[in-house]
């Protein structure tokens, strides 16, 4: 069965951006586990990297920080809300 095509989102919607805010909450996520994941492939087969361990540390609290960002940010009623 194929998806259903509603058209575009109301970007107003506290529910649309609730998603639109988890949505880019993963991408962050996929893109730090391939650099650090890269990074640290790097690291163990060929190169010196002393960074690393900084690196990984200040990132990995800044996606801890935008998860509770997203979470803070939650709609409150959703019961409300049109579907």
């Amino acid at each position: 069965m194929p998806i259903k095509w509603y058209g575009n989102g109301d970007s107003e919607d506290p529910i649309y951006k609730h998603f639109s805010r988890i949505v880019n909450f993963v991408i962050h996520c996929m893109i730090f586990t391939a650099i650090v994941s890269g990074t640290w492939l790097l690291k163990e087969i060929k190169y010196e990297i002393s960074f690393f361990n900084n690196f990984a540390i200040v990132w990995s609290i800044l996606l801890a920080s935008h998860l509770l960002f997203v979470i803070i940010k939650k709609p409150k009623d959703t019961s409300k809300q049109s579907t």
